[in-house]
Formats: structure tokens, sequence, C-alpha cells
């Protein structure tokens, strides 16, 4: 039984329960779970903790409500912006035309100050709903003491995730640990200053370490949103591994002020190893429990990458350590499929979302190990033409193949056809004609007497909705969904990874590398990933092939984001693999008529050149924020 249905089932059983506990965030200094009596139709505090299926009820309510994820329906500025951790990192562009980081293509999008937030306001609410829980529990006699020691690493690790949450947007936050008590007329007790960014990590790490023998190192299958062991210990080997890179790469940088100096915004680099080896002792662990293995059950290895992340095998793939699970019967789908439908599988409008760029494509190398990069022209400089687009890519990394929709793949039954244009002519000499319009608008030419279309069904103009760079993506698209139609009804249910195996992996191999002299255990580590993958296995190994092999390993998991800037290089040029300047390529496959095969051009699609500034590592504090608390400091880059 998922998550979802369990979730739906407490509500029914527990429907009053669960509505007071989420009443008691709405004000934040009220200490009291609930002061409403029986009459009101809502139960008390005190029947809460008296009843062990109650309690249940509320960590499940803990676990739906109180975890953001930044998972597939996270949008910044709403859905109909297309901004995420995907489209703002250098994996891919928002395809929509109206949104505007993705249209004027004669204008700089700056990062925002804002990007990604959460306010404390509502973190804080979470973290507050936790810590009351932890009170609560403990003075409670409802639940036996095993289960009460469970139940308090739960709501340990939920806070943790909050604070991860927070700190890698925010740098150092005050840490709380225990419901802050509201004095009417008297607000300096709620007034407290940030800890510092490394005392934050520190936190989350001492609470990992603290909980993971507690918590049970496998769940049932109806349990497996829930924390386990191997949760904790993979919070632990991401957090201390982001805080390594910030202490080791900051100094690069020139930020300064308040923030910085009091080391809110700062880690010291005499800190780096420290973190790096509690990255690597925690995935070390992680690994050798044996209870998660890398997923490799199809021998075709393009369908074994796309099945791990899909609807069909639904996160029971042994890979997964913490997920998210939806249910659509239960009310708990997500807009996931709809909004990133190829052109021609959306239903009625909205999808085309992600649009994966050349770069992305071509960072997946050869199955011999070779440069990834595309040959579009013969050693004479002709371009090369094939019978089918798709045979273009032959030979690449079968990860690309499970985590783009190239053009020419196949989708139920059909191909995806994103064409440029057709060429009066072969081998890419000719009169062109380009497409001028979405795919369901005009775009035919007639040439002699005879008409033809200009666009493939799934894109080709620099207009409209469809992707300006002739990919999709595909890794978590339900290929077996059918009905496109209403955004708003929700049908999508594959999982959320949060944690997986994979990312382990490499963890352990960039922390290796940092710490220096486990170029082995490094290299060990990321030829498990190749293995499984099918591509050749490297022979000797380095930082920037660790970072490599994350890139395409990873991709669209929105991890790729938070990983250029902990390494400090988002700010940087695009030369320099920064995002300054970013726009992404397009590749162009025009069809050729008087030989009847493609050929391919690379482009610039309409899309501004980005400017991501050093403030921007950091979020903006909001002015709530810091009004509301004097000692609060704003982030460097911004005034207070």
């Amino acid at each position: 039984m998922s998550f979802s249905k369990i979730l739906m089932m407490s509500i029914k059983q527990f429907k009053h329960i669960i509505i007071s506990a989420t009443l008691l965030s709405s004000v934040v200094g009220c200490n009291n779970y609930l002061d409403k009596d029986l009459n009101s139709g809502i139960v008390t505090s005190e029947q809460i903790w008296k009843n062990a299926a109650a309690i249940d009820a509320v960590i499940v309510s803990m676990y739906d409500k109180g975890l953001r994820l930044d998972e597939f329906d996270d949008w910044y500025d709403g859905k109909a912006n297309e901004q995420n951790q995907t489209s703002l990192s250098d994996e891919a562009q928002g395809s929509y035309q109206k949104d505007y980081a993705f249209s004027n293509a004669n204008a700089v999008y700056t990062y925002s100050d804002y990007l990604f937030n959460d306010p404390f306001s509502d973190r804080y609410v979470e973290i507050r709903k936790a810590n009351d829980f932890l009170i609560k529990l403990a003075e409670t006699s409802a639940v036996l003491d095993e289960n009460k020691a469970l139940y308090d690493a739960e709501a340990r690790f939920i806070r943790a995730m909050e604070y991860f949450g927070l700190v890698k947007r925010y740098g150092g936050v005050p840490l709380l640990t225990e419901p802050q008590a509201y004095d009417p007329g008297n607000f300096t007790p709620l007034q407290i200053p940030r800890n510092t960014e490394a005392e934050t990590y520190d936190f989350i790490i001492s609470e990992c370490k603290a909980i993971a023998d507690v918590l049970p190192v496998s769940r049932s299958s109806e349990g497996k949103y829930r924390a386990t062991k191997g949760a904790a210990l993979a919070l632990w080997s991401r957090a201390a591994l982001y805080a390594g890179s910030i202490a080791k790469y900051s100094e690069t940088l020139s930020l300064g002020g308040t923030a910085v100096a009091k080391g809110y915004a700062y880690i010291p680099s005499s800190e780096a190893t420290r973190f790096f080896t509690e990255s690597y002792n925690a995935s070390k662990e992680l690994l050798e429990m044996g209870q998660y293995s890398l997923y490799n059950k199809n021998s075709d290895k393009a369908q074994n990458f796309y099945d791990l992340f899909s609807k069909a095998v639904n996160g029971n793939n042994g890979e997964y350590i913490f997920q998210k699970q939806y249910n659509v019967a239960g009310g708990k789908g997500h807009m996931w499929d709809k909004m990133n439908a190829p052109f021609s599988y959306r239903g009625d409008g909205w999808g085309c979302g992600m649009a994966p760029s050349l770069e992305m494509v071509e960072a997946f190398q050869y199955t011999d190990g070779s440069d990834g990069k595309l040959k579009l022209n013969d050693d004479n400089g002709t371009p090369r033409s094939f019978d089918d687009p798709f045979e273009l890519f032959a030979g690449k990394d079968p990860r690309l193949f499970g985590s783009v929709y190239l053009p020419g793949s196949a989708l139920q039954g059909k191909k995806i056809e994103w064409k440029r244009g057709i060429i009066d002519g072969k081998d890419g000499a000719g009169q062109k004609y380009q497409a001028q319009n979405q795919p369901d608008k005009d775009n035919t030419v007639t040439i002699g007497n005879t008409k033809y279309t200009t666009s493939g069904k799934d894109g080709g103009a620099d207009v409209g909705d469809a992707s300006k760079t002739g990919f999709y993506e595909r890794k978590f698209f339900d290929e077996t969904l059918t009905d496109m139609t209403d955004i708003s009804a929700k049908r999508s249910s594959t999982p959320w990874v949060v944690f997986r195996l994979g990312e382990v992996y490499l963890n352990l191999a960039e922390a290796c590398m940092e710490l220096g002299g486990k170029d082995a255990e490094a290299l060990e580590a990321v030829n498990a990933i190749r293995d499984r993958a099918g591509i050749a296995l490297l022979t000797t190994i380095d930082l920037e092939k660790v970072r490599h092999e994350r890139k395409v390993e990873l991709a669209f998991e929105k991890l790729r984001y938070w990983d250029l800037k902990r390494w400090r290089v988002a700010h940087l040029d695009v030369s320099q693999g920064g995002l300054t300047n970013f726009r992404g390529t397009a590749l162009y496959p025009w069809y050729n008529l008087k030989s009847g095969k493609y050929t391919f051009e690379t482009g610039t699609p309409p899309k501004q050149k980005r400017l991501f500034l050093e403030k921007n590592y950091y979020i903006r504090l909001g002015s709530e924020d810091i009004s509301s608390d004097p000692q609060i400091v704003q982030n460097p880059g911004y005034g207070n």
C-alpha cells in the first residue's frame, strides 16, 4: 500500500486529529497543540497523545505536509514560468516563449535574489511541528518505548531535512530545537540570531548520527516513504559533502560583510577536510550496509536506466533510499507528465516543459568512453546524412536514451519528430525552408507543384511552446499515461527520488578525491556507476571526471543546480563551466528532399543569456524576517 493510500486512510480515520495537528502551525507563538474541546468537533491535544494510532497519523501528516523536496511540482514563481532547478541549471531550458527567463533573446536574465527560496515562516512552521511533536512524544505513555524511540528519530529526520532545505539556500539559520513560547507584548525571547553555516550543517550531521541506528534498516512496501537508517546516512552524506565544498571553494569569492565575517554565509576552508571526511564516512557506511543495489534488471541498458525512474517500477527498484510517493486515486497526484509531454503528446495544451540543451546531450560520452560531441560533418566538412535522425546518436552512453527524447526516439508506438525544416537539395546544400510556426499551425511550403511540411509534429520553429533545442526530457516520464488533458487533474503518480544509491557512490568518489590519497576507492565507485550504465570503465580518475559522471548520472534530478553553487562555479562564464552567459545550444535536423535523408546543424535557441552574480550563492532573506527579528543579519550583497 502506498504512502498516499495510508495517508488517506489516516485522514478518514483521524480526520479531526490531522486538522488539529496542522492548526498548531497557524499561530507560531502558540505553545499548545490545541486548546479546543470535544464539542467543537476537534479532538484535543490530550486525546491525541493518549492514542497510539493518532500519534502515528500525526507523523504521517508531517511527512506529507512538512517535507518540501524540490520535487515534480516545485516551481519558482509558478508553473507557467517553468523555472526550476533543471531549467535554470545548464541541463535544460524552459520551452515556453512567454516566460521572461526564456524569451526575449536579446535580453539578459539575472538570477533572482529570491530564486528557489523557502520563506522562514514556512520552514519554521514545520520545524515547530517537529519540536512540539518531540516534546509531547516524550511525555506520552500511549506508545511503547521502542516505538517512541522510532517516532522520535523520524521527527528528528524530518526536522533535519527542513534545516538542510534552509541551509543550502540561506547559509546559517537559527537552530531551534524546542517550541518558542509566545509572551504577548514581549517579543525579545523570539528574536534570536542566526547560527553559523558550519553550525547548521553540524546540527544536521549530528542529528543523522544520533538517529541512524534507531531507524529501521528497511521498511515494508507501504512504508517506503518513511525514513530508514539509509535515509539518515544519505542525508548525512549529502549535507557533509555540500559543507565541505562550500568550505573549500568559498575562498575564491569576493563576498564580504557582516554575514560573512560572522560565519552566517561562510565556512572557513580549515573545515573542508572535516566535512569531506564526514561525507566519506557516511557514504562508506551506507554502501557497506548491503541493503541497496544499483538497479540492473534489464539487459537493454538504456531501458534499464529509464525503468529505474519509471512509474512501472514505482520506486521498487532496490536503489531508492528515500522517495516521495504519489497516489492519483487518493488525490495525491502530480502534473509532471502533463507539463513535460512532447508537443504532439500533450493533449489540450501545456506540455513541452524541460528542453535539454545540446551541451547536456553531448555530456553523455560514447560507450567506448570517448568524448560525447556529436559528429555532424565528415572529415571534409560535408554534413553527414542519415535515413533517420536517431541514427546520429548511435553508440552514445545508454543513459542518454533513458534520460532524453531525441529526434527519432520511440514513444507510444510513434517517434519524436523535431525538424527544423526542409532543404531543396542534398548533403545540407540547397534552398532552405525553415519551420515558422508552432507544430499545430501552418508550416507548409509549396516547391514546384508539391506541398511539404517544414516542421516536425514535436517542433522545429523558434516560436510557440514546443522545445527550441530539439530535445525533451524522458527521465521520470510515464510512457503508459495516455490521457494528457486537464492539467489540474494531476494524473501522474511516478515517485520522486530524494536519495538513491547512485548518488551515494558519487558522493563517496567526490569525497575521496577532495581528501586525497583515495583514488582507488574513487575509481571503483565511479566504475560501479559506469558498469551499470554500459559504458567503458575508467582507468584513471580525477575530480573533473567525478564531477562529469555526476552530471550525466544525476541529470534532471534537480541536483546539478546545487552542485554548481556549492562548487562555487555558477558565477563563472559558461566557457569556464559556469552559468553566466549560458543560453544553451540547439540541434537542428534538416530533411533533404533530393536525397530523402537528414543532415544536422547547431543553432542558438531564442533564449536569454544568463547572469549569475556572486550574491546568488545565498538567497536574500525576506524583509519580514529582517524586520521582525533585528538580530537577523542579511546575506552578503543585499544590504540589511
